[in-house]
This record gives structure tokens, sequence and C-alpha cells, in this order.
């Protein structure tokens, strides 16, 4: 089902990348433990919620599987790689996930099913577009129907695979609905600046931070929406270049584990920051820009079409116009 691109969508996967990435920061993590909560209930779900949404299943057998390809290989390689480097390198860089033993059992389970750091979302696409296209496409079942027995499917699969957690299913299956309504998604989400209201309600108890509740499911859309209606009212500078680096999203979650880890033995020399506000900063920045910097250089080697299945990984900086109603 192929559509128009929707800039809006660009811009919230760049905030929510961002928040990712920042997040991951184990000084972050220890210094704003409860705003670490609240960020986790709503960034990766919505992320799984556009991706639903833009998951384009309507191909024939040979152009889907190179397409989910463009998602499975990266997974296996970086997710490979990260294992070993927290095997190898995480308890001399101290990282809190380190790795004591690893077995070649264990090397592949983990990677098949008990997938690592943000590589969890790739893992959990590559399942669920798999099974999505063989619902609609194979089966061709539509509609509730289709939704329904893609959920059953997923549910079943999430009782068997370790990595795949049902809640993290349901975002992505929203997106699915989402697109299957014939409805863009700025009319199903629309902007609305009134969405802080109950956003403070929910985020004011902190049983709700929970991504996978109810609570959760409503905090993900407030928070979509609430972006939303911001969007139109950004400095341009700053709204192209969100959008740039949520079309860069994908280098961005290959590669940021692997800086994550580095930039770890940085946080010592911000000591004098308490609120590691400064830290945060200057790592984010650092390692966003190394993500980049791989992506534009895997293109340069003509190494992409190997690692990430395709001619061209990294998305130039572009002018994406005045704000519009892409709904």
């Amino acid at each position: 089902m192929a559509q128009e691109r929707i800039h809006q969508l660009d811009y919230l996967k760049g905030i929510f990348i961002l928040l990712m990435v920042l997040f991951h920061l184990a000084l972050v993590e220890q210094t704003y433990p409860v705003l670490r909560e609240a960020v986790y209930t709503f960034h990766m779900s919505a992320f799984l919620i556009i991706s639903g949404y833009l998951a384009n299943v309507d191909k024939q057998p040979v152009a889907f599987g190179k397409g989910l390809a463009r998602i499975a290989v990266p997974y296996l390689l970086f997710e490979a790689l990260y294992i070993l480097m927290q095997f190898f390198l995480g308890g001399s860089l101290g990282a809190h996930n380190a790795i004591e033993s690893l077995t070649a059992t264990d090397f592949v389970t983990r990677v098949l099913t008990m997938p690592t750091g943000p590589y969890w979302y790739l893992h959990t696409l590559v399942i669920c577009t798999a099974v999505y296209w063989l619902v609609y496409r194979v089966l061709h079942l539509q509609g509730i129907s289709g939704l329904a027995l893609s959920g059953l499917l997923l549910y079943g699969l999430s009782l068997v695979i370790v990595g795949l957690d049902w809640s993290n299913v349901i975002y992505f299956l929203i997106g699915v609905f989402i697109l299957r309504s014939g409805y863009s998604f700025l009319k199903v989400i629309t902007p609305s600046f009134i969405a802080i209201l109950p956003l403070a309600v929910l985020f004011a108890y902190r049983e709700n931070y929970i991504s996978g509740s109810l609570a959760g499911v409503a905090i993900t859309v407030l928070v979509i929406s609430l972006l939303l209606a911001v969007y139109p009212y950004c400095f341009k500078v700053v709204r192209d270049g969100l959008c740039y680096i949520g079309r860069n999203s994908l280098a961005i979650v290959v590669f940021s584990p692997i800086f994550t880890i580095l930039t770890k033995k940085m946080a010592p020399y911000f000591s004098f920051d308490p609120s590691a506000i400064t830290f945060a900063v200057i790592a984010l920045v650092l390692i966003v820009a190394c993500c980049l910097g791989c992506a534009w250089l895997s293109d340069r080697l003509h190494v992409s079409r190997f690692v990430f299945v395709r001619d061209r990984f990294y998305h130039p900086f572009m002018d994406c116009g005045d704000p519009v109603d892409n709904g």
C-alpha cells in the first residue's frame, strides 16, 4: 500500500530515536530514573505504531523478501556484533549488561530469540512484518479478520520467543489498524494541544508508566498528538533537523549501541555537572553524528548493498518545506 511521504512521521521518528539514545546513556538513566520510566512508556511504543503504519506488505514474495532483508540482515549482523562486544569488552567498559560467559549455543539463542539493547525493536519488526505479510498477502485476509489472525499468530509466537513482547506487538498492530482503516495517520491521531491536559493527569501517577497497560497506550497516543500539534510551530531548522534524523533512524538504531558503550568512559570527566545535562548533550551529539557518519561512509565504500541490502542507506539533509496537512 504505497503512500505519500508524511514529513510529520519523520519528525516524530527523529524525536523518539533521540530519546532512545539519550535514555540508553547509563549516567542519564541513573540521574533521572523517574523521567526514564516516563519516557520508556511511550518512545518506542510510538515508534512501533509508526512502523506498523508504514509497513508495506502489498508486494510479491521476492520484493517483500528483499524489503524484509533490509531489516533482518542488519539486525543479525549488529546484534551478533553487540553480543560479542558485551562479552569481550563489556566488563572493561563497565557496561551494566556485560556478558560473563558465552557458548556457541548461548550466542545463537541470544541472536534469534533474546535480542539485547535497542535491537529488540528490529527483531520485533521482522517478526511482526513477516506475519502481517503472511496473513494479508498470502492468506488474503483483510480488515478485522486479518488483524485478528495477525494478533493471534503473534500472540502465540510471543509465548515461545522470549524477545517478542506482546505489548510491543499490540503497538505495531495499532499502526496496521490505522493504515487499513483507509485514513491518513494524521486523521486518526490528530494534532492537539489539548492532549497536554490528560497527559498531565496520567504522568502524575507513576503506576501509569507501563507501556503495556491501557494507560501506556493512552500516554503514547496523546504524546504523538501533542508533538504533532507542536510541529508547525517549530523553528524550520529544528523541524528539518528532526526530519533528517528521523529519515536516518535505522542507522541510529543499528550503530548507536556501539558508540553508547564507548561514551560510558566519558562520564567521569563530567562529574563537575551533577545534573548530567552537559554529558547528555555532548554524548547525544557525538553518538548521532557518529551514526550518521557511519551510514554515509557505508554508502561511500559501497558496503550498504551487503550490510543493509540497499545501494543508499544514508539520507541527506533536505528542506521539508512549510508545514502542510498530509491528512
